[in-house]
C-alpha cells in the first residue's frame, strides 16, 4: 500500500487490488447428525414437523446409489393414528416410495420410544436426499448425502 501511494495516480490504480466478483454456488447437502446407537448401529432422530419423535436405524454406513438400504423407524406419536408412510425426494423433485414396506415389527431390541416400521429404498442417482416419515399427524424427516456407487 506504501509504495502505491508514492506512485502517480495512473500507476496507483493498477498497483491496487480489484475487488472480486461474488459467485453463487448450490447450497451443499446437510445430512442429519448421525449418531451410534447402542446396538453400534448408525441411527438418526429425525427433524421434526410436528409434536411426537422420530428415529431412523441405519443398516449401512454410507449411503451409495442404485443399491438396496434398510432403514427401520420409531415414531412415537403423542395420537398415533394408523395411516403410516415414508417417501425420499431429492432436490430436482424427484419422488421415490420404499422398494419394500413398510413391515410393522412388532419385537425388537432397538430400545427408542414409539412403534417400528422397516422399509427399504434405492436411490437412482446421488445427491441430497430427505426421507418424511409420517404416522397419523406426526411428521418428521431425515436427509442423507448418497453418493456414487
Amino acid at each position: 500500500m506504501l509504495t502505491a501511494a508514492c506512485m502517480p495516480a495512473i500507476e496507483r490504480a493498477e498497483a491496487l487490488p480489484t475487488a472480486s466478483t461474488p459467485t453463487t454456488t448450490e447450497p451443499v447437502c446437510q445430512p442429519s447428525p448421525i449418531l451410534e446407537s447402542p446396538n453400534s448401529f448408525p441411527e438418526i432422530q429425525a427433524a421434526m414437523h410436528s409434536e411426537g419423535e422420530i428415529w431412523a436405524l441405519l443398516f449401512f454406513g454410507e449411503a451409495h446409489a442404485n443399491k438396496d438400504l434398510k432403514i427401520v423407524w420409531r415414531i412415537a406419536a403423542p395420537e398415533p393414528g394408523t395411516e403410516v408412510g415414508f417417501q425420499a425426494q431429492n432436490k430436482e423433485g424427484m419422488i421415490l416410495q420404499p422398494i419394500w414396506g413398510p413391515t410393522f415389527h412388532p419385537e425388537s431390541t432397538w430400545e427408542r420410544p414409539g412403534m417400528e416400521w422397516g422399509t427399504g429404498f434405492n436411490f437412482p442417482e446421488p445427491g441430497c436426499w430427505r426421507i418424511t416419515a409420517k404416522l397419523g399427524e406426526t411428521e418428521g424427516e431425515i436427509s442423507l448425502d448418497v453418493s456414487d456407487p
